[in-house]
């Protein structure tokens, strides 16, 4: 197999490294969170389809009422960013699977189709972006989904989220865990080494005309004020 040389904020580094049952980053905005694992989890497909091993890679969120609130666009971006993953991957308007067949993207959302993922064949990674809002209820369910495992492998929930409630689920479950296997990293914008100039302007306007606002929305902090 041919080597390849991935990009990804330096924190993000050890997350992907060596075995791991949960992977995951919280933060802010402009860090790369969504990206980097879109990113990384094209890569993992095409590892585990270069070695044979066939199944689905599903983008979760608690709310998808269609393929426009999904990570799809994500991943398409994650995938164009590197030749030898355009030359893997067959990207449609509504789909992404490998070439070889072994390897497919698929989408849910928690909310409406928690029960229905029970039934869905051979995950390898479960990748839930926006995960502030999914409840311990969702999580117990999705869990026990993940239980393929090969030589060498197993199959692993990815979790990205902006932090906004100490009494989340998600705080409480891996962001305080002490599990060597469950990998979680906060990230934000400092540690994007290809943060927009755009973004910057945006992160400097509120830090002057949105203080309070500031530190939940580009820090990564609990939300202290709230709209309406």
């Amino acid at each position: 197999m041919t080597a390849a040389r991935i990009e990804l904020p330096d924190k993000l580094i050890p997350v992907f490294e060596g075995a791991a049952d949960v992977r995951g980053a919280y933060g802010g905005r402009g860090s790369a969170k969504t990206r980097s694992f879109a990113k990384m989890a094209a890569v993992r497909g095409y590892v585990y389809g270069k070695q044979g091993v066939k199944g689905q890679i599903l983008c979760a969120r608690q709310y998808m009422n269609s393929l426009d609130d999904s990570s799809l666009e994500e991943v398409k971006r994650a995938i164009e960013d590197e030749p030898f993953l355009v030359d893997y991957y067959e990207i449609g308007e509504k789909y992404g699977r490998s070439r070889d067949g072994n390897v497919w993207f698929s989408f849910a959302g928690l909310d409406r189709s928690i029960d229905s993922i029970k039934s869905k064949g051979r995950i390898l990674i479960c990748w839930v972006d926006e995960a502030e809002p999914v409840a311990d209820s969702a999580w117990a369910t999705l869990i026990p989904t993940l239980r393929e495992e090969g030589e060498d492998w197993n199959a692993e929930l990815w979790v990205t989220w902006n932090p906004k409630r100490k009494t989340a689920a998600v705080e409480k479950r891996f962001r305080a865990s002490k599990d060597p296997l469950v990998k979680i990293v906060e990230l934000n914008w400092r540690d994007n080494p290809k943060f927009p100039a755009k973004l910057e302007r945006d992160r400097q306007r509120d830090l002057a005309e949105r203080p309070d606002q500031y530190p939940h929305v580009w820090d990564g902090a609990y939300a202290t004020v709230i709209e309406g």
